[in-house]
């Protein structure tokens, strides 16, 4: 474990991942668990992080899981 890794509660975790369908892509559940560990970390920053700021980066995650999914289509 490094030292400054970001532990993610197990319960969290799961009850996020209940929330997918039943099958689900192993990229969807990584991506769920980044996404988790994404929030985490901007609630650990000493800095204070504008909802504008969180509303772009979801949006930017959005846009990426579009592009890959057109991408595959």
């Amino acid at each position: 474990m490094f030292p400054d890794e970001i532990l993610l509660d197990k319960n969290q975790v799961l009850a996020s991942l209940n929330e997918l369908p039943d099958k689900v892509s192993s990229e969807d559940l990584i991506e769920r668990i980044l996404f988790i560990k994404l929030i985490e970390s901007r609630l650990r920053e000493t800095t204070e992080v504008t909802h504008d700021q969180v509303m772009q980066e979801l949006k930017d995650v959005k846009q990426r899981k579009l592009a890959e999914l057109n991408k595959k289509a």
